[in-house]
């Protein structure tokens, strides 16, 4: 890495260096870049950031696409000299941070003799735990993936899978062998020295910047603001927080200041039972014995569990409110069960603490006992007929159970987040800075910041700098059916169908559903002579590479696909929706949501569902240009989008596309446009069929 971690922060801001002196005209990125352009946008947004951690008050940016916003809130951090998180969305955003964008900026620094002090940290379970993976060995010795990693670890600095090509994500030995909060032990560890989460923290602790996704920021959030508090803390303290693809914020903070009980939470508190007691000795040479009829009761009971909760008849994806009257008999006794057979794990586990594993483990059941009876409590204080207006008014919570493909689960979810974040986070840190392409609605902030519970920030938006009058776009299928209507898969079908014909693949088919992408791919597929990708038939990052690796690729998938996903150049030209992606209105957290709105006299289709879906339409929309030689066409198959006095705010929203009333246009933007089917309007275009990828943060 060419970002060293040196002992010791920066005392205090680089007076001598501004942002502009970095990201201006004369920028020395102009020796580390081809091409390097000055981005006014960038310079904009960077000085933004330096008044807010200046003068400690908060900020939203939307920053579109190209804008470079990274280095644009990574310059300022660096010289303002204090401690400052960036937390972004996803693992792969922050491994590019510490290893693409911080170098860079080491080396644009270097001519003032600034060295950033970089660290990132990812959750536990990115690490291997050296305890456990011995422990896994010892239990299966033939494992040959464990054998893999047991010899990848004698020489691995950071621990990190990451580094450790070719075993795949769901690999059961990399789920023995890492580390966890459920698992970590601390400092009475033996290996605790040597401990790789260790290194990790004590890295953080020497950095000024501290790269974490949010996962793992909320997680730590949510400990901060339990009754241990800070102490429970596992990011270091900071001064200030940087929020890379904020739109993100509400629905990760709900799941950790939420609860979710699954099977695989009880499975693996039976393994890791199993494997602690068999490490100090409590199991025999046999693997039986009192111990081992408690683990094997938690497992078994949990899984009846479950399976009692399945005859609810929920479908995959599926997710309902959990009251009172619908918590069965058959659903009681199971439960019971499971609590009797965590109760006697607990009795077990506190009565032999010779090992701080097995003390762990009564944590652990003493926890998932509490939260099942969390749940449990919040349905029964929901009345037989109660609807999400009376869980609004309640304790705030909202109790239900899902189903996914391979089991149900139960959990209890906040209506609103905003006092929590408000208290936890905004009046608590000095500076936090909300930045991502899709954060404003029509120009404003008003829902963002509302969700979260920023009640005092400046704002600031910043065009993209790419070309999207010319380069892009924009067909609304104002003729097709409404999506309510019988007739519109059908009609659907035939316009995607015109629509590929057109560009001649190259597509992306973007669905609301699992249901309507199914039905959509197997209509397709059926009729067009090439191959029709469709999500879930290979890992997410292979069926990429095979569109990447054809020039006429179409692909059909669900949400996501709507972010995160970059395919630059001519092999993407046609990004197709085919509705608006309203949220699900019968979702029970969803539902409460919106009759808290209306409960307080707002109106909820505008205020949430609106707003809400603006900004994963701008989401799906921005996959299409990601540099400045792509081009190609957004299509919305949703007729609502033109009909409806709502879609105004929708289209404000969406980057100022040419309008594409007809196929007929669509065919005229395409021959004006793309060097294979006519001429090149643009010379910049040439360049398009080589994919090249440039700064699009």
């Amino acid at each position: 890495m060419e970002v060293l971690l040196r002992a010791g922060l920066v005392v205090g801001p680089s007076p001598n260096v501004r942002p502009r002196d970095v990201l201006g005209p004369s920028s020395p990125l102009a020796a580390e870049l081809d091409g390097y352009e000055h981005r006014s946008g960038q310079l904009a947004m960077a000085e933004a950031v330096e008044r807010a951690l200046a003068s400690e008050t908060h900020l939203f940016v939307e920053a579109g696409t190209g804008t470079g916003k990274t280095l644009a809130y990574l310059v300022p951090a660096v010289l303002s000299g204090r401690k400052v998180v960036v937390s972004t969305a996803t693992r792969a955003l922050e491994e590019q941070i510490f290893e693409k964008d911080a170098p860079l900026l080491a080396r644009a620094l270097a001519p003032w003799g600034i060295t950033p002090t970089v660290a990132v940290m990812k959750g536990m379970s990115n690490y291997v735990c050296r305890r456990r993976l011995l422990e896994a060995l010892a239990e299966r010795p033939g494992d040959v993936d464990l054998a893999r990693i047991a010899e990848w670890v004698k020489t691995s600095e950071s621990g990190d899978r990451a580094e450790l090509p070719g075993l795949p994500e769901s690999a059961p030995a990399w789920a023995a062998a890492s580390s966890g909060p459920d698992t970590r032990i601390g400092a009475s560890c033996k290996h605790f020295d040597d401990c790789f989460v260790t290194r990790m923290r004590r890295e953080a602790e020497r950095a000024q910047i501290v790269v974490v996704n949010h996962h793992l920021f909320f997680a730590d959030l949510a400990l901060r603001t339990g009754p241990r508090g800070d102490f429970a803390s596992v990011i270091p303290p900071y001064d200030a927080v940087v929020f890379d693809e904020a739109h993100q914020l509400e629905g990760v903070a709900t799941d950790f200041f939420g609860v979710r009980i699954s099977s695989s939470r009880v499975d693996k508190l039976a393994v890791d039972a199993r494997r602690a007691f068999t490490a100090c000795g409590l199991l025999s040479a046999l693997g039986t014995g009192p111990a081992a009829r408690l683990a094997d009761a938690v497992s078994h009971a949990g899984a009846g569990f479950f399976r009692t909760l399945e005859r609810h008849g929920l479908r995959p994806g599926e997710r309902k409110l959990l009251r009172g009257a619908d918590w069965t008999h058959e659903d009681a006794e199971s439960w019971a069960r499971l609590d009797a057979a965590l109760e006697a794990l607990w009795a077990f586990s506190t009565a032999n603490p010779r090992d701080e594993a097995v003390r762990m483990l009564a944590t652990r059941a003493g926890e998932l006992r509490d939260s099942l009876s969390r749940v449990v409590a919040s349905a029964h204080a929901l009345s037989d007929e109660a609807d999400p207006a009376d869980v609004a008014r309640s304790a705030g919570v909202v109790p239900w159970i899902d189903r996914s493909e391979r089991s149900a689960a139960l959990g209890a979810s906040p209506v609103d987040l905003a006092p929590t974040l408000e208290g936890a986070l905004f009046s608590r840190v000095p500076t936090v800075v909300c930045t991502s392409a899709t954060l404003a609605t029509a120009g404003h902030f008003h829902f963002a910041r509302a969700r979260v519970g920023a009640t005092s920030a400046d704002e600031l938006v910043v065009p993209s700098p790419f070309d999207f009058e010319s380069r892009a776009g924009l067909h609304v299928a104002a003729d097709l059916p409404d999506p309510t209507s019988g007739a519109f898969e059908a009609a659907a079908v035939r316009r995607v169908l015109e629509l590929v014909e057109v560009t001649r693949g190259g597509a992306f088919i973007l669905c609301t559903s699992n249901r309507s992408m199914r039905a959509l791919h197997s209509a397709i597929a059926a009729r067009l002579g090439r191959p029709v990708l469709v999500q879930g038939q290979s890992p997410k990052q292979a069926l990429l590479a095979r569109f990447r690796s054809r020039d006429d690729s179409v692909l059909v998938a669900t949400m996501s696909f709507w972010e995160g996903v970059d395919v630059p150049g001519r092999a993407l030209r046609l990004v197709v929706l085919d509705k608006i992606p309203f949220a699900v209105p019968t979702d029970p957290v969803v539902a409460a949501r919106s009759a808290r709105i209306q409960a307080e006299g707002g109106n909820a289709f505008l205020q949430y569902s609106v707003p809400a879906a603006a900004i994963t339409l701008k989401q799906g929309f921005g996959r299409l240009i990601r540099s400045r030689r792509d081009f190609g066409v957004v299509a919305v198959l949703d007729s609502r989008l033109s009909r409806r006095s709502y879609g105004r705010t929708l289209l404000q929203s969406l980057p100022p596309a040419q309008r594409l009333p007809t196929i007929d246009d669509v065919r005229a933007f395409y021959a004006a446009v793309d060097p294979e089917v006519g001429t090149i309007s643009s010379p910049d275009l040439a360049h398009a069929r080589t994919g090249d990828v440039e700064d699009r943060s």
